[in-house]
């Protein structure tokens, strides 16, 4: 498979006709139709070589024949050769397969064209020189040439021929391959468009594949070897952006550039796919089968051991899809941006390789691909060694994407396939081996590729001669493949076989060292011919160091200069001149493949071999490795750099502890991955502290466009690192350097580490001192508050608990003004976690206390340090006597917060809260202060004091994203709830908007039940805001009150799926958006009211009766006493009166209702008068016309007919339900009327 080769270039010339033409295959020609005669005739076609290290028009002509031709309208030609390989095309090894693509999606992609146009044809005297022209531009997907069939736009970047009187100066272009990358995807057909500047190409999905006519796939199909007669031709799809996707499979280097380890590497598939026939259908049918929604999102987790086959069987799937009109593909770990792919009206497959390395990546895609939504089935395929922390991570923000349960890990290749696995892969090496020493055709390994094939198998060893491969080893398809190519270089004298080496070395380590002997051969000749020191230790160390560090720049010189710094880290280049380094950096980059400047072996487990050999051998390189807090070569300079190679590193040390490489030798000595593991270890534990800063740094800002990503990535593999009983010392080191406020992306490992520090702590030897104390007390709040930011609100209000009865015991034992402090800020933390349980009366307790505890430090040392603790309890106490109704009291809090934080003391050098931290501190204060001054009925100071929140907290989120969302979210959501109270109703739905569309809704993805109270009250006041807009305007509401009940249904669905806790947490806000719903569907009702049947409009009135005794129900287990909530369970009253009557109840019955809520507004209203006085008022009117006319009819249902003709008696009664239960519900039901 191949892109534009200038060597496929032919120009044809027929009856007078000429143009151009391209090399399917060596004895195919795709051309335009007007360019040659009709089928069966003649053309003449010249080949464009290379000649003389350029390219020049052949002399010799050969002669093909028109074998299919289209109409006018599909503009095409396929010519067949009269002779075999007339261009002797296959001299220099087998040409590549020519990749056909479709075009799809709306974005322009980059395309070239290469052809003969009558531009470049010039007389020489006698001769007439051709010269070619390379056109490049883009292709215009919606600018359209729109026909029977579809045309492709091409515009010209490169220059376009000036307008001529006759023909066209593009004339002899038509007929020219399209390509856009490395798929042929059109050919030119129309030389004069009306456009200066612009082709016009037939795309190739016209030809070939589904849409294309039979004779013209049957061609193709034939020259390429193919025998089915209903086979189609597989069109790739291309795409602008499609660069972020690779092919299943990819094509070998030339041959003298690949080398035995790029035939053992899955995805150039030279070995074809064997075995794993259940699991690869398994897959099949998860992709395919489609859900309630039609098809939707799924993402799926495949793990197994190492080399067990993982990443083959997801390319074969890949393959698989392909070929059934999926865009398939493995994910480019350098790319994040998913948006192309995302919004692709596609079936579309995605593999993310290695996903628990690049958990950063598949967080973005799967952010991406809910955000955008589909109906378009989209499948992610998460390959990695094992779940952990990252999966647990994926499962909990993307459940509705995730199968209930993970399928089980890949077990080790069954004793049955591994025969057929070592067959097929002796019969493809034997056949590589074939074409590279004898330049012949490739028919070994055309026979090996196809399924089932006989020719290549007879050329294998009969199953006997394939000795142990029922040993445990071989359930690597790794070794396996190893064996086999041991085998076939001993049957072609390159080598004697590894199978015999030392007695103490185990079987899979022989196989491993022999495949780094045959690379460590090719490397010596490579750097010999580069007149390059080539001794082989020198080389593997180079490879090795190659694989673990990282090195990039703007520029290819930059690259160049980065990677020869990192090569410094090898003991013999140390001390060596400048050019020796560089010409190394340059031998390794064109010597491996992969991505980035420096490169890795492929496949991994022999890099990881040979990482391991080197660091064993050089325990100090590790440690240069990670050195991110200093300026050595080791380590780039770039922080974006600098993760990507920790991640390398971590990656290499979770290998090494999952290897069965690790396991010891017959000699009794500890392997090269034991040791390895050891020094990457203890390096990791040295630099603990300047790894977590480089996480902070570059996972909370938007660096360049894939940073955070890459910190995510990082988090996570710290995260899995550090959560090893061995690694608690360190968590314990590391705990400081995380902020108290910490952003979302860093959460799970900040959570993580203060748990690992806290058990440090308590479980040290010897006696507890003052200092292990002090330090315990400091974890146990830190996680305390990573766990309430987490949503774990029970275990953090534990957690938050036992940090005060720790703080109290230090007072205690040494009463200082430090432990003073320290005392009072665990208070204030309780009192929050008591908030966040419901507990308001004792929050408002601990929040006193801790208030009582700071003033008086205050008033001794004014420092911004006590003042930053006193307005944060401040703060919580406001909250928590505005929850019990001690309006006044909040509002003073909250005000005095304010003041404070505005004329706060001058700093010292003690102090350690930066501008960001006091912003973020003044905007808190001002939210709060927003509520109260709403909630005490001043209005227009709210709305102001709620828009400045909002605006510092807009500037403090440009600075650093992801730390400001839940805060800029809640002040959003304030902000238009004082609107609202303003009846500014298009401000208020704006805002709210805003919030949820912003931020909440993603918020609720990622952290689920850590937001979801907040996510819900956000959507009921939502869908209170769109209540009242419809209500202030009569005429045009519907819409409105539609989405009110919307928002109010989602919200009621988010309460339902809260833990038990958090729901009973926020019954307050559950009966109030239950009455909410009760509203919105009396307001329906009452709109359509003239055109609806009496069925229905029972049917709403006994919704929203529903809704309203639900309301009223949990109104009964709340304490009541606030004034606020005796409002609202009023209110809840009088919606229950409204549904009676417009359910036709009897009428003393709805009046006796609406008289109980006027009587609860009535008592509201004396104690806070005016606050009720429009409720009040309202209520009297509704009764009074109630007595004067009646609640509105409604006509009584029909009634049932009774086919047996009897009557039933007056006297007998109905059945009603006894004892306990039915007295229960009855009182239930009294209680409510």
């Amino acid at each position: 498979m191949t892109g534009l080769d200038a060597e496929r270039l032919v120009s044809l010339s027929a009856n007078g006709r000429r143009g151009s033409g391209y090399l399917l295959t060596p004895e195919l020609i795709l051309t335009a139709g007007h360019c040659v005669g009709p089928k069966g005739s003649e053309v003449t076609a010249r080949a464009y070589a290379r000649h003389e290290g350029s390219y020049d028009l052949s002399e010799e002509r050969h002669t093909f024949r028109v074998a299919v031709r289209g109409d006018e309208e599909p503009d095409y030609a396929l010519l067949e050769s009269t002779a075999d390989d007339p261009f002797r095309t296959a001299q220099d090894g087998p040409s590549g397969e020519v990749r056909l693509g479709r075009l799809i999606g709306e974005g322009a992609v980059a395309a070239q064209a290469l052809g003969f146009p009558k531009s470049g044809v010039q007389q020489a005297g006698t001769r007439q020189l051709v010269t070619p022209e390379d056109v490049r531009g883009r292709v215009l997907p919606l600018t359209g040439a729109r026909r029977e069939v579809r045309r492709l736009n091409l515009q010209i970047r490169t220059g376009s021929s000036p307008l001529a009187r006759g023909a066209s100066l593009w004339s002899g272009m038509s007929g020219a391959a399209l390509f856009s990358g490395d798929h042929l995807i059109g050919v030119i057909t129309e030389d004069r468009a009306t456009i200066e500047g612009r082709l016009i190409a037939l795309p190739v999905s016209a030809v070939f594949g589904d849409d294309g006519p039979a004779e013209a796939n049957a061609c193709l199909l034939a020259a390429r070897g193919g025998t089915a007669p209903e086979e189609r031709v597989t069109l790739a799809p291309v795409w602008a952006g499609g660069e972020i996707l690779k092919p299943a499979y990819s094509p070998l280097p030339p041959r003298d550039q690949w080398s035995e380890a790029d035939l053992l590497e899955s995805r150039h598939g030279v070995v074809p796919f064997r075995g794993r026939t259940q699991q690869l259908r398994a897959l099949v049918d998860w992709c395919e089968h489609e859900d309630d929604g039609g098809g939707g999102q799924r993402i799926r987790l495949l793990t197994g051991g190492s080399t067990v086959g993982k990443t083959r069987l997801a390319r074969e799937l890949c393959r698989t899809m392909a070929g059934r009109g999926w865009v398939a593909g493995v994910v480019d770990p350098l790319h994040v941006d998913f948006s192309g792919v995302c919004a692709l009206p596609e079936h579309r497959l995605l593999v993310v390789d290695d996903a628990d390395a690049h958990a950063g990546q598949l967080h973005v895609l799967l952010a991406e691909a809910t955000e955008r939504g589909s109906r378009h089935p989209l499948r992610v395929l998460a390959v990695a060694h094992r779940g952990g922390p990252w999966w647990d991570a994926v499962r909990r923000r993307y459940e509705a994407l995730v199968d209930a349960e993970d399928p089980a890990p890949l077990a080790s290749l069954p004793e049955a396939d591994r025969e057929d696995v070592y067959r097929a892969a002796y019969a493809a090496f034997r056949g590589w081996y074939d074409e590279s020493d004898s330049n012949a055709d490739a028919t070994v390994r055309a026979g090996a590729g196809a399924e089932g094939a006989t020719s290549t198998d007879a050329a294998a060893p009969a199953a006997t001669g394939v000795p142990g491969l029922d040993e445990p080893d071989f359930g690597s398809y790794l070794l396996i493949l190893i064996q086999a190519l041991v085998d076939a270089r001993t049957l072609l004298h390159k080598t004697h076989s590894a199978t015999a080496g030392p007695p103490t070395r185990s079987r899979a380590n022989a196989l491993l060292d022999y495949a780094l002997d045959v690379e460590r051969q090719r490397w010596q000749a490579s750097a010999e011919r580069q007149r390059l020191p080539h001794d082989p230790v020198l080389l593997e160390r180079i490879v090795a160091v190659s694989g673990l560090a990282v090195a990039d720049g703007e520029t290819d010189g930059e690259r160049e200069t980065e990677a020869a710094r990192r090569l410094r880290l090898v003991p013999d280049l140390a001390d060596e001149p400048e050019w020796l380094t560089r010409a190394f950096a340059r031998w390794q980059h064109a010597e491996l493949s992969g991505e980035g400047y420096l490169r890795s072996l492929q496949p991994l487990r022999l890099a990881e071999r040979l990482g391991a050999k080197v660091i064993a051998a050089f325990p100090d390189i590790a440690p240069r490795l990670l050195d991110v807090g200093g300026d050595g070569p080791g380590i780039p300079q770039a922080a974006t750099d600098q993760a990507r190679q920790i991640l390398n590193v971590l990656h290499v040390l979770q290998l090494t502890a999952g290897s069965d490489g690790c396991r010891v030798d017959g000699t009794g000595e500890p392997s090269a991955q034991q040791r390895a593991r050891e020094a990457l270890d203890a390096a990791l534990r040295t630099h603990a502290r300047p790894l977590v800063k480089l996480v902070k740094q570059v996972a909370a800002t938007d660096q360049d466009r894939f940073a955070s990503a890459i910190g995510t990535s990082l988090a996570c593999a710290l995260n899995s690192t550090l959560r090893k009983d061995s690694a608690r010392e360190v968590a314990a080191q590391v705990l400081g350097e995380l902020d108290l406020a910490c952003p979302d992306v860093l959460l799970e490992l900040a959570t993580a580490v203060a748990e690992h520090a806290v058990q440090h702590y308590r479980q040290g030897g010897g006696a507890p001192t003052q200092d292990n104390r002090g330090e315990l007390a400091r974890a146990l709040q830190r996680w305390s508050l990573y766990l309430a930011s987490s949503g774990l609100r029970i275990q953090a209000h534990e957690v938050a608990g036992q940090a005060v009865d720790m703080y109290h015991a230090l007072h205690q034992l040494s009463p200082s003004e430090e432990h003073e402090f320290a005392l009072a800020e665990a208070l204030k933390d309780l009192a929050d976690r008591l908030v966040d349980v419901g507990r308001f009366e004792e929050a408002d307790l601990c929040a006193r206390d801790s208030i009582r505890r700071l003033e008086p430090l205050f008033q001794r040392n004014p420092s911004r340090t006590n003042a930053f603790g006193l307005v944060k309890s401040l703060c919580t106490l406001a909250t928590a006597t505005h929850r019990i109704g001690r309006q006044r009291e909040a509002l003073q809090a909250a005000t005095e917060a304010c003041e404070l934080i505005e004329r706060l003391p001058q700093a010292q050098e003690s102090d350690a809260h930066g501008p960001d931290e006091i912003q973020g501190l003044r905007a808190f204060a001002l939210r709060g202060l927003a509520w109260q001054l709403g909630a005490s009925g001043r209005v227009d100071d709210a709305v102001a004091r709620a828009s400045q929140s909002v605006e510092i907290y807009e500037a403090l989120r440009e600075r650093c994203p992801g730390l400001w969302k839940r805060d800029i979210a809640e002040a959003l959501s304030i902000l238009g709830v004082q609107h609202a109270a303003r009846q500014e109703w298009d401000e208020s739905v704006d805002r709210h908007t805003e919030a949820l569309n912003r931020h909440y809704d993603a918020l609720e993805r990622e952290y689920r039940e850590a937001v979801r109270p907040q996510h819900a009250l956000a959507l009921a006041r939502l869908a209170e805001a769109h209540l009242g807009r419809a209500r202030a305007r009569p005429a045009e509401n519907r819409q409105d009150l539609l989405k009110a009940l919307e928002h109010v249904e989602q919200a009621l669905e988010q309460y339902e799926g809260m833990r038990k806790e958090d729901r009973w947490a926020n019954r307050v806000h559950e009966a109030w958006t239950s009455c909410l719903e009760a509203e919105v569907l009396l307001a329906l009702d009452a709109t359509g009211r003239p055109q609806r049947a009496a069925p229905a409009i029972r049917q709403t009135c006994g919704r929203a009766e529903a809704a309203a005794r639900r309301a009223l129900t949990l109104y009964d287990e709340l304490d009541v006493r606030a004034w606020q909530l005796r409002f609202n369970r009023a209110r809840a009253q009088a919606v229950l009166a409204r549904s009676y009557g417009g359910r036709g109840r009897p009428r003393a019955k709805v009046l006796r209702a609406h008289e109980q809520a006027r009587n609860a507004f009535a008592r509201l209203d004396s104690e806070e008068p005016g606050r009720a006085e429009a409720e009040l008022h309202a209520i009297d009117d509704t009764i009074e016309n109630l007595r004067q006319a009646g609640p509105p009819a409604q006509a009584r249902a029909q009634a049932a007919v009774n086919p047996s003709g009897k009557r039933r008696k007056r006297h007998q009664p109905k059945p009603r339900l006894r004892g306990r239960q039915g007295r229960q519900g009855a009182a239930g039901r009294r209680r409510h009327r």
